[in-house]
């Protein structure tokens, strides 16, 4: 029987110091599942970055994310989860397109979000376009061709049912957007993430590796610090 490990976040901020270095601690393997700050970079907002059955999953895409995540993770990265489309949540968008293409990103990356996400999305690969062209003149084809520079988008919608946004059928991501326009995700790999813009919680009985100690929270606790500094395991199954 999976175990169930239940928590959202209170995200406003996710590290300190330079940018695209980033101490990630133990090696992870590709049947873990493990939740990481955005690097070692002060970010102004959300960003979580979820590593499950090798798939790389960012959660949040504030302003100066594409410097703070490592390039490994940049690279590898398979999905972007916007919590709103407010500015502060999207401002990093642009970054983490055009380094992780730069960097070797082999595909197109999905994003998913509310209601709006697709409209944005298109945009801003059209904003791009010219550029994209003109620095390859200069620099030449980035490893993964040009179509990896595209952004393809889902948007959830203002539904009140949650929709799935991600699903690689052992790990999947399912989104519901509130009426003000926030999603909260559900994130299930042998065990189930929670993750929102505000609040933590768990059961006690089924704490991560190292251990939260938080009391929950709700979206006016503005101020309060993300209390994820480190690498947190979620799942671990023991080697044979």
């Amino acid at each position: 029987m999976k175990r169930l490990i239940a928590f959202a976040i209170l995200l406003t901020a996710c590290g300190v110091t330079d940018s695209n270095v980033n101490e990630t601690g133990p090696e992870i393997r590709p049947q873990d599942f493990v939740l990481r700050p955005c690097g070692k970079r002060v970010l102004e907002a959300p960003c979580a970055l979820a590593i499950a059955g090798g798939k790389r999953v960012l959660f949040g895409a504030p302003a100066g994310v594409g410097q703070a995540l490592a390039t490994d993770d940049l690279v590898q990265l398979d999905v972007v989860m916007l919590l709103s489309l407010r500015s502060v949540d999207i401002e990093g968008l642009d970054e983490v397109r055009n380094v992780s293409w730069h960097a070797g990103r082999q595909s197109p990356l999905p994003v998913v979000g509310p209601d709006g996400t697709g409209a944005m999305v298109h945009a801003l690969n059209a904003a791009f376009e010219q550029a994209d062209a003109l620095r390859i003149v200069d620099e030449g084809i980035p490893p993964g061709g040009y179509d990896a520079a595209i952004l393809v988008s889902r948007d959830l919608g203002f539904l009140p049912d949650a929709q799935t946004g991600f699903d690689t059928g052992d790990l999947t991501v399912i989104g519901q957007v509130s009426h003000d326009g926030y999603v909260d995700y559900t994130m299930t790999y042998e065990v189930e993430l929670g993750l929102a813009r505000c609040g933590l919680w768990f059961p006690q009985a089924e704490s991560p590796s190292p251990p939260i100690d938080a009391e929950p929270k709700t979206c006016s606790s503005v101020d309060q610090a993300w209390p994820l500094s480190d690498q947190v395991v979620l799942f671990q199954p023991a080697e044979r």
